[in-house]
Parts: structure tokens; sequence; C-alpha cells
């Protein structure tokens, strides 16, 4: 979308664009060359030192050609900015996600990554692969060569020749500096708006949400970016000989967990990613332009092999909801929310929301000496008023809570807080809402803070999570009679996404399968 220049007095914000083709740069629509000239105002001498500034990083940008794909992009971030932006992010992400505990699977995926990685156009990154304990089917990169693999979606994979395929496909959106050049065009943009702001003191109010705005549609990876990706990801499986066939079969899988989702927890890749169908028909015409040649064996049964044990599903020693009761196995607490509430249970906090969303409960781990330490430093922070605090205890737990309120950018809110002691734990529980709305909420706020308990009953304390199997078959077998001789617990059709099979595939004798074995509670 280009913005029409318009005729003023002082100084405003255009629509900015900037190419990298040559010594050409765009301002407003209009491509211009040597000579940048600006109306005369009084604003102008007060600004001239900032614009300046801008106009040497917008108009002048750091130009550079992208190795892997040969294109000149917009850059201003450098080799070790971008290495340094991952190293944080990486911790972030390890820190809020969690690492799948399984040093062999963790080292294999790293071997394969590294294997990818250095013979790509940037095998000089600190390349990092790592599996994400979460069950969601996902992968994904930040810059400067970190890349995350679920153990969702590597339970849905064949053959090392898959994995190899979705490794390719991540490195590629760092090789092809994705990432990097989407920020770079936020910061003109952010720039831009800098300007207008100055310049129309009535967009001021405006500027931190607009740019939000920007900062969240630039860095988010275009199909364009996925569909790079995706041919880049061919030629790196081709480099260490892995069949890029094997890509399909797992778009043909990605097509069914969507369809099976309806309308529930989609994969994570899928609000971004093209349809797989799309996706499935550019990789094979790209294959089919690809040079033939013979590809190394898929590895099926060593790949099969590092998933033998590992944890399907949810984990349920992190968190069980059953109805309107949260149980933890491993914390050995539990605590009940009002009827109609929706549980939400992440690596990090425990959080209840109202059925209008417009009240919440949320319980995190907390830091302080105890209970009372605690609950004053909370009730210390700017901004938080305290309207009264105790100490207590609480079903054989030492606490301290107290009532607040707040002025936040969401407006007045009044709250409860409560800190437990639970041996060298510190939990933190805290629910608001509006100030208009808190008498309407008390008693449904207050539900989640007078049920904390030790958890008691046997069948969640000792929960243990479901795990895959790999099975040999002795003789030939339909998926359905595997299914039942093993009273796999989850549905049938699951099983054969599963394995990418249909659940009427009848398996010969030799092979092997993923079955799931445990029950849940």
């Amino acid at each position: 979308m280009t913005a029409k220049r318009q005729k003023a007095k002082t100084l405003t914000g255009n629509a900015m664009t900037t190419s990298c083709s040559g010594s050409d740069i765009h301002l407003g629509g209009k491509k211009r060359t040597a000579g940048l000239s600006f109306r005369h105002t009084p604003l102008w001498k007060t600004l001239r030192p900032l614009v300046l500034v801008v106009l040497i990083m917008t108009f002048f940008p750091s130009c550079t050609t992208i190795e892997a794909t040969g294109e000149r992009h917009l850059s201003f971030i450098g080799r070790d900015q971008e290495v340094e932006m991952g190293k944080s992010s990486n911790r972030d992400i390890v820190a809020t996600m969690g690492l799948y505990d399984d040093d062999e699977l963790q080292a294999y995926v790293q071997r394969l990554g590294a294997q990818i990685a250095a013979t790509t156009e940037r095998p000089e990154l600190p390349w990092t692969f790592q599996v994400i304990d979460d069950d969601a089917i996902n992968a994904f990169a930040v810059p400067g060569g970190y890349v995350y693999l679920t153990r969702g979606i590597l339970a849905h994979f064949e053959n090392e020749a898959q994995l190899a395929g979705v490794l390719g496909h991540e490195i590629a959106h760092i090789t092809a500096k994705h990432s990097v050049i989407r920020m770079s065009k936020s910061m003109v943009t952010q720039l831009g708006l800098g300007i207008a702001t100055i310049a129309v003191p009535e967009l001021r109010e405006f500027a931190s949400l607009l740019g939000q705005g920007m900062q969240l549609l630039f860095l988010k990876f275009s199909r364009d970016d996925e569909t790079e990706s995706d041919r880049l990801g061919i030629r790196y499986m081709a480099n260490i000989n892995k069949d890029p066939q094997q890509l399909l079969d797992v778009m043909k899988m990605l097509g069914q967990v969507s369809e099976a989702s309806e309308g529930g927890r989609l994969p994570q890749w899928a609000s971004t990613h093209p349809l797989p169908e799309n996706r499935f028909d550019y990789i094979r015409s790209r294959i089919a332009q690809s040079p033939s040649r013979n590809y190394a064996p898929v590895e099926r049964q060593t790949y099969l092999s590092f998933l033998d044990g590992m944890v399907y599903g949810d984990n349920p020693r992190n968190g069980i909801i059953r109805q309107s009761t949260f149980y933890h196995p491993d914390m050995e607490f539990q605590m009940d929310f009002a009827d109609g509430w929706q549980i939400i249970n992440q690596r990090g906090a425990v959080i209840g929301l109202s059925p209008q969303k417009d009240a919440v409960v949320q319980m995190t781990l907390a830091k302080g000496e105890n209970p009372r330490q605690a609950l004053r430093s909370f009730l210390g922070q700017r901004g938080i008023t305290a309207l009264r605090s105790s100490g207590h205890m609480l079903n054989g737990f030492t606490a301290a809570n107290g009532q607040f309120r707040a002025t936040t950018q969401q407006g007045k809110i009044q709250g409860l807080v409560m800190f437990i002691a639970d041996g060298d734990r510190l939990y933190q529980l805290v629910g608001y809402t509006s100030r208009q709305k808190w008498g309407a909420y008390t008693e449904e706020i207050d539900i989640p803070f007078r049920s904390f308990e030790r958890l008691q009953e046997s069948r969640y304390r000792n929960v243990e999570p479901r795990h895959l199997q790999i099975v040999e078959l002795s003789s030939a077998e339909s998926l359905s009679d595997l299914h039942a001789r093993y009273q796999v617990e989850i549905p049938l059709e699951e099983l054969a996404r599963l394995n990418q099979m249909e659940s009427s595939a009848v398996l010969p004798e030799g092979s092997f399968a993923k079955i799931v074995r445990g029950s849940i509670p």
C-alpha cells in the first residue's frame, strides 16, 4: 500500500520504502537519485539534527546480498548482532518452553542439523538444534543459527530423511535472513512513524499502537519466505544426499493433522505457513526440475530407535485439568477454579479465565524469602495501592495475602494476591478484574485462593505420561488389529496419522510400527 504525498508546511511522515538496486532511492512511491530537498519551515531548524540521522539510516541503508538467494536486501543487522539476538532468544525459549529430557535424542538432532548447516552458505554460524518438550506439531528458527523442533513433530516423522527435510527448511529461514530482513524493514517503518509523530503531535497517543502493529506485520514470516525456505530446504537435503521426495509425505501428514483438528488446537505452523496441499504441489514441481540421482537410504529404523520411549501427547506430570480442578503431580498441589472458567496450563504459569475473559487468576513461581516478604515487595510496587494484607495458614501451608488496586494501560483494576510457601518453592497467586466488576467477581476469584491444597489422590499423584513404543511385527497384521492387540487408547485414526498410513493399512511381516502405551486418568 502506497501513501499519497500530501502538501504541508511541516515535515510529515510520508510512506517510505527502500530499494537495494543500484543507488536508487524510493520515497513515497517516486524514484529519486542524487539530491534530496525539503521545504524550509520553522520546524526544520529544530528537527534538522534528528532528521539528518534518520535520513542517513533510512535513505542510505546497508544493502547486502543474501548469498543463499542471490538477492539484495536492506539490512541494518550485522552477523554479530544477529548471533547475539539468537543467544538472547534461545535463553528465553528454553526457559519458557523447556527442552525435552533425552540427551541421546538431542545429540542426534544436533548432529544431523549441524551436518546440513555445514553445507549451506553460512557454515560459520554457531548452529544449535534443540528438541522442545511440547506435544504441538511445530518447528521454528530464530536468527543466529538456532533451530527448534517439538517432540510432537518428531513423533510424526517416519525416517531421518523427513527430519532432514524439516531441518533444512528451518535452516533456510536463517541462511536467507528472513527475520533479519523483516526486522530491518520494521526499523524503517518505526523511523518513518517517529518523524510523523514529531511533526504531527495529534499522532503521539497512537504511536505505540501503530509501531507494535507494524512490528508484528514485518516480523511474521510471509508466504513467500516459506516458499523460499522450501526451495532452499530441498537444496540442502540434496547437499547431504537425502531424498527430498520424503518432504511430500511430511506435507501429507501435516494436511491430515490440520483436517483432524476441526477448529481445535491447530499445529503452530498453520497460521504462517502456506497450506500443506499448496506446499506439496510446489515441492513436487521443484523436485521434478532437479536432476535425478540415487539418494541415500531414508534410515527409518535408525530414526525410529530414537523415538522408542519418547513421551507422547501432553505430559500429565506437568499438570492435569479435570473439569474445574487443576492437579500438578510433580509439585504435588491442586486447586479449584469457578465453574465455567477456562483453565490454561503453561510451563511457567497456570491461568484461569472467566467465561467473558474479563477476570483472570494466575499462579506462577515467585522469588522471595517468605510469603510476608514477597507480599510486601508486591504491594510496595509503584502504581499499586494496598487495601489490606495479612499472614495466615492455608490448608497446612504458610501464606500471606493482600487486596490491592492498580492503574494499568488497560485501565483501573482491583485484585487479590497471595504468596504460598511449600518447602523451597514460593508460589504467587494473583486474581484481578476491572475495578467496576470487582464486586461481581470477588467470590469466583477467591475460589483458587481458598482451595489450594496438597494433592491427595494417588491416581493423579502417581500418573505417568504416555510413551511411544516401536514394535516389530512377526507376521503381517492390519493396523486395526495392532491397535486392538496392544489396547492402544488413542483413536485408530490418530495412530494411523502417527504412522503416516491409512487406518485400513496392513503392515507386512518384519515391519516396524509406532504404538502408544500408557493410560491417563
